[in-house]
């Protein structure tokens, strides 16, 4: 296994920072030019789908801030970092599904990219600090 340094992480949960944070509030901001933005036929947002709109982006938000903490310590962060890994990678999956099907848009391309990419190096980090805390204890 090759070693993510904790200088590696703590760019990349930054940058995740970042990019949940803008992402979030622009979604939050914006709501209906978000769908219009990622999907091929957006649906109104009104009622029950804009409250599960707010519910998500303010999550996504919300992490991002989460990550903006864990990224100065990230060793001592595992819970957040792992539930990051497989959200994002759950995201992932989601937002393929979409575009495979015909409910996306290119743009939710760059998201599949960025996300992946994250999420990957995420659980990579995991298994990382588990390797290198078996090579310590061997």
């Amino acid at each position: 296994m090759i070693p993510i340094s904790r200088h590696t992480m703590s760019v990349a949960l930054k940058s995740a920072a970042a990019i949940n944070i803008v992402a979030g509030i622009a979604a939050l901001t914006a709501p209906q030019l978000n769908v219009e933005l990622m999907l091929i036929e957006g649906p109104l947002l009104e009622g029950l789908l804009l409250r599960y709109h707010i519910m998500i982006w303010g999550f996504v938000t919300a992490m991002g801030f989460g990550y903006a903490v864990a990224s100065h310590n990230p060793e001592n962060q595992t819970g957040l970092v792992l539930a990051a890994g497989l959200g994002k990678l759950c995201v992932v999956a989601v937002w393929a599904e979409m575009l495979v099907n015909g409910y996306g848009k290119i743009l939710m391309f760059g998201g599949i990219m960025v996300d992946g990419f994250l999420g990957a190096l995420f659980l990579l980090y995991l298994l990382s600090l588990r390797s290198q805390v078996k090579d310590y204890t061997a």
